[in-house]
């Protein structure tokens, strides 16, 4: 009798022990497969750290995370990788909504095979909107005028200019539209102009731009590729004190000129934060059948002197803020 309780116990111990193994092992196999298409890729600062926040939650979460970008800022491209993605019936995938119009068509089919989207970084502003199950990042709109703001509470300029680096992307022509208003409600001169995202080319149309209009006391730039640009205006052209300037994201050549007195503020969205965070909610949806907030704010905040220190620690653990 005792045999065979003994045994029994035994062949229960092997059976508790095939099962925890297999179910071990089937959950260890399922994964999800999460696409993130972005309008621009690592080469950038601020893409790069987005990328590292993305790939440390996908590495977190156990799932397979793909980070697929244009080289250069392409609406065209950018709707093609978008359209592969989709192709490859994955459980999951973020974009950053360059174009609303573009946009409708591969989103729609996304929603139709069950794949949800989330948006980072840029939103759908204008009815009717693309399908998507929240937004991750900024209004950017109030981005715009928070920098201008900003600005004004050192002083008021003569004239003011805009340096896009990518003309005709949603969310940077947004930031410059809150820039002008601010400054055209107060008779300020401003315009916008493109830079490209060619640093050189950049430095180059600045300073023709100055050599024009030498009332000119503050350049706006709407990212670090417009941004690096001017300061090296500032540097080589021996413009510091009698040009400004103020920017969006933060970068360590930011920071530096922030330390200078070259660069007034800078206005950080933290996109690790983005990239992680649209990582965690795909999987949480996808897992937990969560259902995300519609708007996740993770900006904007004025970096300055005054807080120049937390932007210090946020580049130094993921390059960008």
């Amino acid at each position: 009798m005792k045999g065979t309780l003994k045994s029994r116990l035994v062949l229960m111990f092997v059976f508790l022990c095939l099962t925890v193994f297999l179910f071990g092992s089937i959950v260890e196999a399922k994964t999800y497969t999460l696409y993130y298409v972005p309008h621009a890729g690592a080469g950038d600062p601020f893409w790069a750290t987005q990328k590292l926040g993305w790939d440390a939650a996908c590495k977190q979460l156990g799932v397979e995370g793909i980070f697929i970008a244009p080289i250069k800022f392409s609406v065209t491209a950018q709707v093609d990788m978008l359209e592969s993605a989709i192709s490859a019936k994955p459980d999951g995938i973020a974009t950053t909504i360059s174009s609303d119009k573009a946009f409708s068509a591969p989103l729609e089919r996304a929603k139709d095979l069950g794949i949800p989207v989330i948006a980072v970084n840029v939103e759908d502003y204008e009815p009717p909107y693309v399908p998507y199950l929240a937004y991750i990042g900024q209004d950017e709109f109030v981005v715009g005028e928070t920098l201008a703001n900003r600005v004004l509470k050192d002083f008021t300029p003569k004239r003011v200019v805009i340096g896009i680096h990518q003309p005709g992307l949603t969310c940077l022509e947004v930031r410059a539209q809150g820039i002008i208003d601010i400054f055209k409600d107060k008779g300020i001169p401003v315009e916008k102009i493109d830079i490209t995202p060619e640093p050189t080319q950049g430095i180059e149309i600045l300073k023709s731009y100055i050599k024009k209009y030498p009332d000119t006391e503050v350049i706006f730039t709407l990212g670090p590729l417009g941004a690096h640009p001017a300061i090296d205006l500032v540097n080589e052209e021996n413009l510091k004190g009698k040009v400004r300037l103020a920017t969006c994201d933060v970068s360590e050549k930011i920071i530096t000129s922030i330390k200078e007195g070259d660069m007034i503020a800078a206005i950080a969205q933290q996109p690790f934060m983005q990239g992680y965070l649209a990582a965690v909610w795909l999987y949480l949806n996808l897992e937990y059948g969560f259902i995300p907030p519609p708007k996740m704010q993770t900006g904007p905040a004025i970096i300055d002197m005054n807080s120049i220190d937390s932007a210090v620690l946020q580049v130094e653990k993921t390059g960008s803020i």
